[in-house]
């Protein structure tokens, strides 16, 4: 009897590990709502929201971690930005550019640049980018998500797809509103 509970203990604890990425399912939306962190400023009256992160891996070793953050004026009026971090081994890849849905955008911009510790694998070197997104364009993927391409100076490219799940949490947490 005690060896099928210790069996049935380890074979749970193996499925968890297997499972580490945090990748947002049809079933977690209620899990974005609850994770998002709202910071209130009381002295200005503003709040920012920032959504838990997605984290994966791409082909070229490329670890990603993106989530959906928001600023909110004492008057109600919301800006919405994507944050993605990118952390590499090797070279500067220098990423420069950003494709939503095939359309070039506008708003890429490039917050910090790191390089970090050296080893026998070469060092790591992180980058900080903010995409600015409408409010409209995140209600109108809340049903399909919405993918975004980012490109390097090096031809390097990192796909990342933030799913529907994702953004009607998110939104569910901004608008104040439980799931």
């Amino acid at each position: 009897m005690y060896r099928i509970i210790f069996f049935l203990i380890i074979g749970f604890g193996l499925i968890a590990c297997s499972n580490n990425d945090k990748r947002v399912d049809a079933q977690e939306s209620y899990a974005v709502y609850m994770s998002t962190v709202v910071t209130p400023n009381a002295a200005t009256g503003e709040k920012t929201y920032v959504g838990p992160p997605i984290n994966t891996m791409d082909a070229n070793n490329t670890f990603e971690m993106f989530s959906l953050r928001s600023e909110q004026s004492a008057k109600g009026a919301k800006s919405y930005e994507l944050l993605v971090l990118l952390t590499y081994f090797t070279d500067w890849r220098y990423y420069d550019s950003a494709n939503l849905e095939n359309k070039p955008a506008s708003t890429f911009k490039v917050i910090s640049r790191e390089a970090g510790v050296c080893e026998e694998r070469g060092c790591i070197f992180k980058e900080l980018m903010s995409i600015q997104l409408t409010d409209d364009f995140l209600r109108s993927h809340s049903k399909d998500g919405f993918q975004i391409s980012i490109s390097s100076k090096s031809g390097i490219k990192s796909d990342l797809y933030v799913p529907s799940a994702y953004i009607k949490g998110y939104l569910k947490a901004v608008d104040g509103k439980g799931n």
